[in-house]
């Protein structure tokens, strides 16, 4: 397999940490039908994944996973730190790191190939939401545009669809279930659609233990499993290099 590939399934990963899928009965969380604007239904998100106490109770993830990918085992970490504004996300083929990505100081790197970037100031804006474990609460101060376009069926169950505009007019699709509050799936041009499942709680907060991806990028569709998670560690600044 070629490394430009490995790449390629790398940036496809590079998936929002708070977002999620599992059935929750309308007696767990509270959620309101009647009102579609977008802020009520991200609202309804935060409760339904645990509630705001809870989810502004985590400042830092840290999260592995693992995927096979035609054969190959595909490894990556990724680090979120809010309190401190810094993120690394690590991609790695059969033991052998294939990509790195770091955002620390306002400033951000990606490593690949044997080869060193630095990203531009566009690509650092784009990456400050991967500072935060669950960014969704954050949309308003990172400048992103929340716009409501009707439901749409995702796998059997009706969702709103939202489309989330960045500063820059980068596009991202999130369906959020009408019925349970929660997030379905993210699309984008660039990277597919990532559908996330098998939920587990973790310190009262429900999180992802699956991504399913489908990705113009890669020939099939793969799935990642979360192998690790843990909030707010203790995290130094080797952690980010």
């Amino acid at each position: 397999m070629k490394k430009i590939k490995i790449l390629a399934i790398a940036l496809a990963m590079s998936f929002p940490m708070s977002s999620s899928f599992a059935y929750v009965s309308s007696s767990e969380v509270e959620i309101n039908p009647s009102l579609n604007d977008p802020s009520t239904i991200i609202s309804n998100y935060i409760n339904a994944i645990g509630g705001k106490d809870k989810v502004s109770k985590i400042k830092n993830a840290v999260v592995n996973m693992e995927a096979e990918f035609q054969g190959a085992k595909i490894e990556m970490k990724q680090i979120s730190d809010s309190e401190n504004e810094r993120m690394v996300q690590e991609t790695s083929f059969m033991g052998n790191v294939a990509q790195k990505t770091t955002l620390i100081d306002g400033k951000g790197k990606v490593m690949g190939m044997g080869q060193e970037e630095d990203l531009s100031e566009e690509m650092v804006q784009l990456l400050k939401a991967q500072i935060y474990v669950f960014p969704e609460q954050h949309y308003e101060e990172l400048g992103y545009s929340l716009e409501l376009q009707g439901t749409e069926e995702i796998d059997g169950e009706e969702a709103h669809k939202l489309i989330i505009t960045t500063g820059n007019n980068q596009k991202t699709v999130e369906y959020y279930s009408l019925s349970s509050g929660l997030k379905l799936r993210t699309s984008s041009e660039a990277t597919g659609d990532i559908t996330y499942s098998d939920y587990e709680e973790v310190d009262g907060v429900r999180f992802p233990m699956k991504l399913t991806i489908k990705s113009p990028m890669m020939p099939v569709e793969m799935e990642a499993k979360v192998t690790s998670l843990k909030f707010n560690q203790e995290l130094s600044v080797e952690d980010f290099k």
